[in-house]
């Protein structure tokens, strides 16, 4: 009995709180390269819609969430120039939904892969321009954080932010017909 009420001790120790992922560790921070990229999608996206994010139950795991996806989203669209003055503004709107984060339930090295799956839409036609899921991992290694519940918040972010960095990337390399670009 001793002995269980040590293990459930250590273990409550060990645990903490969790905490859900980090806007300002989510977001992607473009080179000048990709800011001065010449696409006309340039200041012309708006991010209208995030769903399917989780809500971080601290007694539980990190998560997740849609609003701090949303910001981590555009703010990383700003960086790289292509976010939109204002929701009404610009001739493309983005449609977001996380469809599945895959994560650990314990580990050494915690693997999260984000599954997320982006539409972008041309504001006057409703013309869908651009459909892709983007399924990408994230590890967080030991070395990393100590704590289990700190390396999970850590891959979650990794997993957010690599996601958004190749939707960055394909959008400033898609071609949009009937667009010229500046």
């Amino acid at each position: 009995m001793k002995t269980l009420l040590s293990f459930v001790a250590i273990v409550a120790v060990l645990s903490g709180c969790a905490s859900g992922a980090k806007t300002e560790n989510m977001s992607v921070f473009a080179d000048a390269s990709v800011v001065n990229a010449k696409t006309p999608l340039k200041s012309n996206v708006a991010v209208k819609d995030v769903t399917g994010g989780q809500e971080t139950n601290p007694a539980w795991k990190s998560n997740i969430g849609s609003s701090e996806f949303e910001q981590a989203l555009e703010s990383s669209l700003r960086s790289a120039g292509l976010l939109s003055p204002g929701k009404q503004a610009g001739n493309y709107f983005l449609t977001v939904h996380l469809e599945k984060v895959d994560q650990p339930f314990v580990g050494l090295d915690m693997t999260v892969t984000a599954s997320v799956n982006y539409m972008l839409t041309e504001r006057s036609s409703g013309k869908n321009v651009f459909s892709r899921t983007i399924t990408l991992p994230y590890t967080a290694k030991f070395s990393d954080a100590f704590a289990g519940y700190e390396r999970l918040r850590l891959a979650n972010e990794g997993a957010a932010k690599t996601n958004i960095k190749a939707l960055i990337d394909e959008l400033i390399s898609l071609k949009v017909d009937g667009i010229q670009v500046k």
